[in-house]
């Protein structure tokens, strides 16, 4: 008997297969979906202490409202737009996908430590931090093929991101070392400076890119 075994390309079509395609197809979408749940998530997990007169770790709902469900969006529009807009290849699945994952850990081990008000929410902190390392990482690539021009407004884009990493390290310093005015002082200046600053600096980049750019094969 011959047996001929060949790979099977057939895609797996149920509605949730289709629909899993349909939102990791760009990071944006992804992203997006990921700051969709852990905002449901955090925002019950706020009126459920609430309502218990549970004390409630401000910090660490803060520090997940601005270092994950803000971050998700920022990172998931740029590293989706920018190559469009200056026509370079599209971030590769596989590594928007591992800061995805990260971001979903991240987040779900920080709420599990406000649910059970441990010490997870020092560790889903920590996990934050190698998703930013990898989407900083992917968007110093972008800003490497971009040209000469936009690369001066992309500049300032990468180093308003460095700079909401740092608010981001000492935000976990303060709560490492129960410092509640460095966490304070990093977690308000990043909302209330470095967001707003980042968002002025991704749409003149955005908005001032050329008609036609180089395209770089895969």
């Amino acid at each position: 008997m011959c047996l001929a075994i060949a790979p099977n390309h057939k895609l797996n079509n149920s509605i949730l297969s289709r629909l899993w395609r349909i939102v990791s197809s760009t990071p944006l979408r992804l992203f997006s979906f990921c700051a969709f749940i852990h905002s449901i998530v955090l925002g019950g997990l706020f009126l459920n202490n609430t309502a218990a007169g549970v004390h409630i770790n401000l910090h660490a709902y803060m520090f997940g409202f601005t270092y994950g469900i803000l971050a998700l969006l920022a990172y998931g529009y740029l590293l989706t737009w920018l190559p469009k807009k200056y026509s370079l290849s599209p971030l590769h699945y596989g590594r928007y996908n591992v800061i995805y994952l990260l971001m979903m850990i991240g987040l779900g081990t920080l709420e599990a430590g406000i649910l059970f008000n441990n010490n997870w929410i020092m560790a889903g902190m920590l996990l934050l931090i190698p998703a930013w390392l990898l989407a900083l990482q992917c968007l110093r690539d972008i800003h490497i093929w971009i040209n000469s021009d936009a690369q001066q407004i992309s500049r300032v884009l990468m180093l308003l991101l460095w700079f909401n990493f740092i608010s981001l390290s000492l935000s976990i310093l303060g709560q490492l070392y129960r410092s509640g005015e460095l966490t304070a002082l990093a977690t308000s200046s990043s909302i209330f400076l470095i967001w707003p600053l980042l968002v002025v600096a991704a749409l003149v980049l955005l908005l001032n890119a050329p008609a036609k750019g180089r395209v770089i094969s895969p």
